[in-house]
């Protein structure tokens, strides 16, 4: 079964393509994936998705390789995942090397690096943990409080203006369309993510009994 945020390779005329899974067509079945494109940037060692070529319709009897990414993943899983169809991911979710070009590929802000072998900790076994340790810094998703808007009326006027300003720019975010290629794939990246976002808070918060928040709505104005 395939999910958003899925990789998968295809071939098609022994031509081999690699992606990211957006959603499933209704009524085929089909998947509706993105394709990394090869660039001339850095000698044609930099790949990215095309702002331009958003998504194609995939029949799932071409996909020669399909590695599911759990919703939630943290960056370390999500690099995995790229690792093993035969890519290094960049942070800014649209720019990828090949794992053979890594040494001589500049990426900037790596999503993830490989664990140290001094690194101390074993990663939890409880699937809300995400890999992180039973160290009491992080919270299970199932037993943390439920996500809500910080309420600037509680604060004093230097934090009420913080929170106010990083709601208008979370507002302003919405509202912009990107023009650039990289602008596209970054809101796409971003918006992706905000979606993932949504549907944990929403479930969080339906097992608590309170209804839906949209996520990208924060409130502008102090309550009263």
């Amino acid at each position: 079964m395939y999910t958003s945020g899925d990789l998968v390779i295809v071939a098609v005329n022994e031509t081999e393509s690699y992606g990211e899974v957006l959603g499933i067509e209704e009524g085929t079945g089909n998947l509706e994936v993105s394709f990394l494109k090869k660039t001339q940037l850095q000698d044609g060692r930099i790949w990215q998705f095309a702002a331009d070529d958003e998504w194609e319709t995939v029949v799932p009897l071409t996909v020669t390789k399909h590695v599911p990414v759990p919703e939630g993943s943290d960056g370390h899983t999500v690099s995995k995942a790229w690792n093993s169809v035969g890519f290094v991911a960049s942070g800014d979710g649209i720019t990828f090397c090949r794992c053979e070009d890594e040494r001589s590929a500049t990426l900037d802000m790596l999503m993830c690096e490989e664990d140290s072998d001094d690194e101390e900790g074993t990663p939890s076994s409880n699937a809300n943990m995400h890999g992180y340790e039973d160290d009491g810094f992080v919270v299970p998703d199932d037993e943390g409080e439920e996500f809500d808007f910080a309420d600037p009326s509680t604060l004093d006027k230097e934090g009420a203006a913080f929170v106010l300003e990083t709601h208008k720019a979370v507002h302003d975010f919405d509202k912009w369309y990107p023009k650039d290629k990289q602008g596209k794939g970054i809101k796409q990246y971003i918006d992706n993510m905000d979606r993932k976002a949504s549907i944990q808070t929403d479930n969080h918060r339906f097992t608590n009994g309170k209804s839906s928040i949209s996520t990208s709505k924060p409130p502008l104005k102090r309550k009263r």
